[in-house]
């Protein structure tokens, strides 16, 4: 399989609850057509389709959480109501109620899907690590969770700040679009705060750590 073709492979097995769910509304409009056209028999083969394909995952999931749980969950109450349509012959409204239920399902994959890739993203802005100078001068670069209260970092140009404090020495331009959504960068001099994930744009500035790790602004 070339490259290209395993990148599509992979952008359809990413949205694969979505397809289904087309798929399933697809075959429920032939079925339908068909009905309609006195060929009864087939079209219940287009709706048995579209329950299988269109209601495959959330049946999945409905019946390992009610094994899980040891309860009925809304999964498995509209599974059996599309099924009890189909029993008393509403083929029709059986199956959209699973085309429904499936694009409803699918839509919410995909919406979590776009949120963790997003928070991922915003995660990687972060410096694992920072560069601590002592009283001395002497620099140490060590991991950013390693930081305490009132040490002193260095920050040189281009670099991302790693965590939220208050610049001591030098003056900058910080570009505050990951945090503030601000495009112009902010002119930074002594006293002023700086904020995690924020680039320092020119200059090396040094800068005291005003808050622990988990409390800066990024992280919130």
């Amino acid at each position: 399989m070339d490259s290209t073709s395993k990148r599509i492979w992979n952008k359809a097995a990413e949205h694969i609850e979505l397809i289904a769910a087309i798929t399933s509304g697809l075959l429920i409009l032939v079925g339908w057509i068909l009905s309609k056209n006195d060929m009864a028999t087939v079209s219940v083969i287009f709706f048995l389709l579209a329950f299988v394909i269109g209601g495959y995952a959330k049946a999945k999931e409905g019946i390992l959480d009610t094994i899980e749980t040891k309860k009925l969950n809304v999964e498995i109450l509209m599974i059996l109501a599309a099924i009890g349509s189909a029993i008393i012959g509403y083929w029709v409204e059986g199956s959209i109620l699973i085309f429904i239920f499936a694009l409803s399902g699918a839509l919410e994959t995909y919406t979590m899907n776009k949120s963790h890739k997003e928070i991922s993203a915003l995660m990687d802005l972060q410096p694992e690590e920072a560069l601590r100078i002592d009283a001395q001068g002497n620099e140490t670069l060590i991991p950013v969770a390693d930081l305490k209260l009132g040490d002193h970092i260095l920050i040189k140009a281009g670099e991302r700040v790693p965590s939220d404090g208050t610049i001591v020495d030098g003056s900058t331009n910080i570009d505050e679009a990951a945090i503030t959504g601000e495009s112009i960068p902010v002119s930074k001099k002594v006293n002023d705060e700086v904020f995690a994930g924020t680039v320092n744009l020119r200059g090396t500035i040094t800068v005291e750590i005003t808050k622990p790790q988990e409390e800066t602004l990024f992280q919130k």
